[in-house]
Formats: C-alpha cells, sequence, structure tokens
C-alpha cells in the first residue's frame, strides 16, 4: 500500500479559516467605532447623573407595544462620569471675646405733663338729605372668612360665579367681566376668567342649547387671582314679568380642600341693558370680598 503526502491546506483546513475570517470582518461590521450608535433606530436612551445619582431616559414610539419580558438590543455607545464637586473649604478664626465695660445708667427725669387744651362741643349739623332712586340693595349672608357652609356647585371647580332663578320661562345672561373682556354665553372661555356654563342640554338636531334657569362661569385648574365684575341681563319672560328675583353663590376652593362661600340675591327688572350684581375682590388663596 503507497504512502499518501501530507498536504497542510486541504480543504478543510481552508474551510475553517474562511469561517474565522468572515466572523472577524462581521464584527468589525456591527462594532460601533468612535461614539457612533450602533443602529440607526433609537431603541432605549438612557443618562445616568452622578452627582444627583438620577436616572433619565426615554422610550421611542416603536417600543410602546412591546411587553414584560421581551428582550432589546441593548449596545453600551459612551459613558462619561461627571467630575464631583469639590466642597467649599470654610475656616473659623478663634476671635478673643470682645472686653465689655460697665457703663453708668442714665436715670430718666419724669416728665412735666403738658395741661391739655379745652375745646368747646361743636352742635352737629343736621345732614342734608338729598333725594335718591330706589334701588334694591345686594342681599348677603356672610360668615367668618367666607365659611361655606351650604351645598357646593354641581361640577367639582376651584372658584364658581353662579346665579339661578324661579323658572324656566324667563331668560336671562349672566356676565362675568375683567376690565374689557367678559365671559357670558356668546363668549364662553377666557384663560383669565374662566368657563362658562349653564347646565343647559343640547339639541343634537340642531345643535342649539335648552334654556334652563342657571348660569355660571367656573374656574377649574386653579384659582385666577383679581377683581371680577358681575353682571345680569333679563331679556325676556314667557309670563311678561316686569321683573325677577336672582339668586347668586361666589363660591372658592384652596390647595388644602377648604371651601369657602357667599350667597346674596337681586332684583332685575326686564331692560336691554345689564343690571350690576356686584364686584368680588379674590385673592389667591380663595379668600374673597363681594362689595
Amino acid at each position: 500500500m503507497s504512502r499518501r503526502k501530507a498536504e497542510i491546506f486541504n480543504l478543510s483546513f481552508l474551510d475553517l479559516l474562511t469561517s474565522a475570517l468572515g466572523a472577524i470582518i462581521f464584527l468589525f461590521i456591527i462594532t460601533p467605532k468612535g461614539g457612533a450608535p450602533a443602529s440607526d433606530v433609537q431603541q432605549v436612551g438612557m443618562y445616568l447623573d452622578t452627582v444627583n445619582h438620577k436616572v433619565f431616559g426615554f422610550l421611542p414610539d416603536s417600543l410602546w407595544q412591546k411587553n414584560v419580558g421581551d428582550t432589546l438590543f441593548t449596545v453600551l455607545v459612551d459613558y462619561k462620569e461627571l467630575p464631583d464637586e469639590k466642597p467649599e473649604r470654610i475656616i473659623v478664626l478663634n476671635e478673643p471675646p470682645k472686653k465689655t465695660y460697665d457703663q453708668p445708667v442714665k436715670v430718666k427725669q419724669p416728665e412735666t405733663p403738658i395741661p391739655k387744651k379745652v375745646e368747646p362741643k361743636k352742635v352737629p349739623e343736621k345732614p342734608v338729605t338729598k333725594p335718591t332712586t330706589p334701588q334694591e340693595p345686594v342681599k348677603t349672608t356672610t360668615g367668618e372668612s367666607n365659611t361655606f357652609k351650604g351645598d357646593a356647585p354641581s361640577v367639582p371647580c376651584k372658584v364658581s360665579f353662579e346665579i339661578s332663578w324661579p323658572t324656566e320661562e324667563e331668560n336671562i345672561d349672566l356676565y362675568v367681566c375683567r376690565g374689557n373682556t367678559c365671559v357670558y354665553g356668546g363668549r364662553k372661555r377666557d384663560k383669565n376668567i374662566g368657563n362658562w356654563d349653564s347646565g343647559k342640554s343640547r339639541n343634537r338636531l340642531f345643535g342649539n342649547d335648552l334654556r334652563t334657569n342657571q348660569e355660571a362661569v367656573r374656574q377649574f385648574d386653579a384659582i385666577i387671582p383679581g377683581e371680577y365684575t358681575l353682571y345680569a341681563q333679563f331679556k325676556e319672560s314667557e309670563k311678561n314679568h316686569r321683573s325677577v328675583t336672582v339668586k347668586g353663590l361666589i363660591y372658592t376652593k384652596d390647595k388644602t380642600g377648604k371651601e369657602r362661600g357667599e350667597n346674596f340675591s337681586k332684583i332685575i327688572p326686564l331692560s336691554d341693558n345689564r343690571v350690576l350684581l356686584g364686584k368680588v375682590v379674590l385673592l389667591e388663596n380663595g379668600v374673597f370680598k363681594l362689595k
């Protein structure tokens, strides 16, 4: 039997070298170089604040559909430690205590009282009364620091200016104004005043509001301090009433949940003009004053 000559570079050895070279080239391609991102599609970004010891991160929209337990491909691109802040050096000097010397106490001499001049009493003059037009005053029922003991508004809110009247047969509009800007049924929203609400149901077919017997302007997010002016206009009556009594409520609720409120009532006539209900000075803590 003839002996064969052994060949070092046979077919199996060349396959091994080719596979190893291909693996090295693949690793060279997928490994990021120079701090570049591992892929064009970012998955999860994490940031570590070594000074405040906090971790920040953001999640792209592509991962919102992931579930707990899914595997994510993660590559550490770059990491730098922030330098620690050096504590301030405090130097305390030991100063010798200051010497105190006893000083003589000065005795105050009693002052002689100055006699007061006695003025003759003046007889008060009778005031002259001028004729005034009769006007129904705003009746208020106040408690200590606007402490509210009644029913809160039907809609949870921070501030509510609201009025109501006996029946739905009268058409009355509420206006809440600051300066030259007002919120009412025609202008239902202003960020510096609030949102208009009447509790009206809406006709789905025509989109118009069905009449009720209440209107309000409310603030939902926070109390907006300032001076507010409240008006009401009695526009029409199906029973031909010439005047109507409206009942009002000023309501606030602060951050601690404390409720304050004040009720009032006023008779307003049927007119094309608005009637002043009162002025409210509102503070940020919910305390207010109705003038």
